[in-house]
């Protein structure tokens, strides 16, 4: 997409003239002056910055009037369109104090963009971007609803959404608009509605100008160069340890996860995070939310799903023990501190947003598998297979927790029944369906049956030129199941 830039601005600095545009509407609770009493309806149409100070430009009654910037806190606007809504919140928030005082950095921003490319690019090459034009799409026009084009301030940068396959549920926006959503997020998450909470406290963090707030905060960074240098390093430490804890997989899906598509840590996400601005302290991660609360409002969404997804993330972090995320750390706010603050939630599940973004919960299933995390990966297969979306990759790993987690005949059979389901579906065929058809089988003590699905498997293998210690352990397995 394309970068909006005020093109008034492009031969003068702001800090010496600046004029920005508004259409917000509102009504006067205190008295301004003689001309503009308690009462008046009134209109911002714009907020000026001259050699002669600041001042905003209002109409009230059909006249135009001049008032200070002070003022602000006599008016109650009422904006009525997303627009008007997020110009509104920079007022409240002074966010328009701070580019009038600092202007608008064009060379920090653009610094800041490059490096938020760079990122970008480093997960692509990786492999770290989940591709999916249906889920995409999908994010955009929930976007579109939260936030429009542009908001006419002048500031570089528009929304775009990449997709991030980290089994940890985490979100975050860069100063340029690029806005990044993990998998795990989206699978942590039941509803349309928690989802739109999620982007619209992203989103929030953007237009209130956060990041560059912070690195503004910052007395000095560490050359850019040496900082991508240590990172490259940090991504190479995590990855071997990454393949070292991984390296004795015990089941074969050909075209599966690797390692280098699960570096990506927490921790090593923090370094950019903290790099580009995006630790938020305890007051922006609050007034994230309150702004988000109040957008959630304005396009009739119930506000808290918001808190219904801090509790769904609460949940995990607690299942995989990542207490740091729960309690809060300096200035950062716990968990429990903005659901509190945001209002208890009610339930909220929704089987249509599993159909969106079933392809999602297949890879995170597969991945929570890969991790052992056996019921967590049984749960996102279920999710698919409530949603009636479940392709035969869904079916093989239902079946495979199963085993994992109990061996008594009426599971083993519904591993089976399961298995039976993934062949006739016929949508991406998937030879690992015979080696789960022939463990399940040799449960059930059906050691024949069990020896013709061995042998499709191997058949398959052979297909594929699978010369790999697979196709060993296959050839092997027929000869014992002989003896069995």
């Amino acid at each position: 997409m394309k970068k909006i830039f005020l093109l008034l601005l492009i031969m003068v600095p702001l800090t010496s003239i600046a004029q920005l545009t508004f259409e917000l509407k509102g009504l006067v609770n205190k008295k301004i002056s003689s001309d503009i009493n308690e009462g008046s309806n009134i209109e911002l149409k714009e907020i000026i910055k001259n050699n002669k100070g600041e001042k905003a430009v209002v109409i009230v009654n059909g006249e135009e009037h001049s008032i200070n910037l002070r003022n602000f806190d006599k008016i109650t606007f009422t904006p009525s369109t997303s627009k008007q809504f997020w110009q509104n919140q920079m007022i409240e928030h002074s966010v328009y104090e701070s580019i009038l005082k600092n202007g608008l950095q064009y060379k920090l921003r653009k610094n800041m963009e490059e490096e938020a490319i760079k990122y970008i690019n480093y997960l692509n090459d990786n492999n770290q971007i989940f591709k999916d034009n249906f889920l995409e799409n999908y994010l955009y026009s929930l976007v579109y609803r939260i936030y429009p084009d542009k908001l006419d301030d002048g500031r570089p940068g528009i929304l775009n959404v990449k997709i991030v396959k980290d089994i940890a549920p985490n979100a975050g926006i860069y100063s340029n608009g690029t806005m990044i959503v993990t998998t795990g997020l989206l699978s942590t998450i039941n509803s349309e509605e928690e989802l739109v909470g999620i982007l619209a406290h992203e989103i929030s963090h953007f237009v209130l100008d956060h990041s560059v707030m912070n690195i503004n905060k910052v007395e000095k960074r560490k050359k850019r160069a040496e900082f991508w240098a240590a990172f490259a390093t940090g991504v190479a430490a995590v990855a071997d340890v990454y393949a070292s804890k991984n390296s004795k997989n015990s089941y074969y899906i050909p075209g599966t996860i690797t390692a280098s598509t699960a570096v990506l840590s927490y921790s090593i996400a923090s370094m950019v995070k903290e790099r580009m601005g995006l630790k938020f302290s305890r007051e922006q991660e609050m007034e994230a939310d309150r702004s988000a609360v109040k957008l959630m409002k304005h396009i009739n969404v119930n506000p808290t799903a918001l808190s219904s997804a801090l509790r769904k993330i609460k949940k995990y972090c607690t299942l995989t023990g990542n207490y740091l995320a729960l309690t809060g750390t300096g200035t950062h706010p716990a968990i429990d501190d903005r659901i509190s603050e945001i209002g208890e939630p009610t339930i909220f599940k929704d089987v249509r947003y599993d159909l969106r973004i079933s392809f999602v919960n297949s890879f995170n299933a597969l991945i929570e598998l890969n991790n052992q995390h056996f019921l967590a990966s049984s749960n996102l297969a279920t999710r698919n297979i409530q949603a009636n979306v479940a392709t035969e990759q869904d079916y093989i790993l239902k079946a495979m927790t199963l085993l994992y987690m109990y061996d008594n005949q009426n599971k083993n059979n519904e591993a089976l029944n399961l298995i039976n389901k993934a062949k006739a579906l016929n949508v991406l065929p998937n030879i690992n369906i015979h080696k789960q058809e022939a463990l399940i089988l040799i449960r059930l003590d059906r050691v024949n049956q069990a020896k013709s699905s061995l042998l499709a498997y191997l058949k398959e293998l052979e297909k594929l030129n699978a010369k790999s210690t697979e196709y060993e352990w296959t050839r092997k397995m027929i000869y014992k199941v002989g003896k069995l």
